[in-house]
């Protein structure tokens, strides 16, 4: 999982603007009204809102909407319900970083419980015994600053961004058998991502190069599954040859062609060690096919913009797309390749022994039926 959190200028803008503009609204107020403090608050959450983000018309026009219920409702929880609710649409409407769908629900959800949050820590401070010492001027800013400062949890999800990695994923469900050379091509694939999701602004791009190493390794996955087993191939020479004296010195039939079975089964076994060999070499072969070319196509990208700056931006961009049919090209490549195939019998059907036996050359022929 993959935690980021995306433009800091904004958000520090509207921190300082939240807690800044609640202190001096809310001085502003107190020889207003009792409710300076909370009124304060909301105005400094709209004034850090607009300027972290923009569209101060329609954010004071909110702070200004949720005020009101302060004024005509009966003091209590749902009041601050009625706030939060209208404030909370102020907080995450339009603007720089503006979220939608889910993301957008979840804005206006935790702008309420924020808001909803700010108003109980302002009141909390006006209540306290501890400050009940001080000047009415300090415990209003000092209320409606705590307002302010509460009030910046609702501009999280602007900033956030949560996204599980498929490389990072993919990374983790290697087996730890791997070959040298396989595990070798996987951390360079890795690195290449690594270096890609980064300098790669292009989404097309870094989603070739993402799909791309996920392929390599899913690949490797399944290769660790397809070993060569078993007895050795100068083993298998040396069962076969001692077969071969057996089988030439045997004087019985039945002795020599049991023989001639074992010797004909080893060989099989020669033979399909032949076949995964060469699979395997082949599927090692188009990963590194497959690597040098991701390499190559994420070395034009990132280079991509230099290019441009250099007045090449046309030949740039088509070299790059020369390329990406590459990346995909050998990504199909390898994604043909089936990894059982390489255990699959390719072999003819085992010949039938000669019959040795009486029984065997003339089967007993079945009872005539009674009259």
């Amino acid at each position: 999982m993959d935690i980021r959190f995306s433009d800091h200028a904004s958000f520090h803008r509207a921190a300082a603007g939240m807690v800044g503009g609640a202190v001096v609204s809310g001085l502003a107020l107190h020889p207003i009204t009792p409710l300076a403090p909370l009124v304060g608050g909301l105005a400094g959450l709209a004034v850090g809102t607009a300027w972290g983000y923009g569209r101060p018309t329609w954010r004071v026009l909110a702070a200004a909407a949720a005020a009101v219920p302060l004024f005509v409702m009966t003091p209590g929880w749902t009041a601050m319900a009625v706030v939060a609710a209208v404030m909370a649409l102020g907080l995450a409407m339009g603007g720089k970083g503006a979220v939608t769908g889910v993301r957008g629900a979840v804005a206006v959800a935790l702008g309420a419980v924020t808001t909803m949050l700010g108003m109980w820590c302002a009141l909390r401070v006006l209540g306290a015994r501890e400050t009940q010492a001080w000047s009415q001027w300090a415990l209003t800013a000092t209320a409606a600053g705590s307002m302010g400062m509460v009030g910046i949890l609702a501009m999280l999800p602007r900033h956030l961004k949560v996204a599980i990695d498929p490389v990072m994923a993919a990374v983790r469900r290697l087996p730890a058998n791997l070959d040298a050379e396989v595990k070798g091509l996987c951390d360079r694939s890795v690195a290449i991502w690594s270096t890609a999701k980064d300098r790669i602004s292009d989404d097309a791009g870094r989603n070739l190069v993402r799909d791309g190493v996920v392929k390599t390794l899913e690949v490797a996955v399944k290769s660790a599954d397809v070993r060569v087993t078993g007895s050795t191939d100068t083993e298998l020479q040396n069962r076969m040859a001692e077969l071969d004296k057996r089988v030439a010195a045997a004087t019985d039939d039945e002795v020599r062609t049991q023989y001639q079975a074992a010797r004909a089964a080893l060989e099989d076994q020669r033979r399909y060690r032949e076949h995964i060999a060469k699979g395997r070499e082949r599927l090692v072969a188009r990963m590194h096919n497959h690597v040098a070319a991701l390499e190559k196509f994420q070395l034009a990208a990132t280079g991509l913009e230099a290019a441009r700056a250099a007045t090449a931006g046309a030949t740039a961009i088509q070299q790059l797309e020369e390329l990406s049919h590459d990346v995909a090209a050998s990504g199909e490549a390898l994604a043909e390749i089936e990894l059982g195939e390489l255990t699959a019998v390719t072999a003819k059907p085992e010949a039938k022994p000669e019959p040795t036996t009486p029984d065997e050359i003339a089967p007993t022929a079945p009872a005539p039926a009674g009259n």
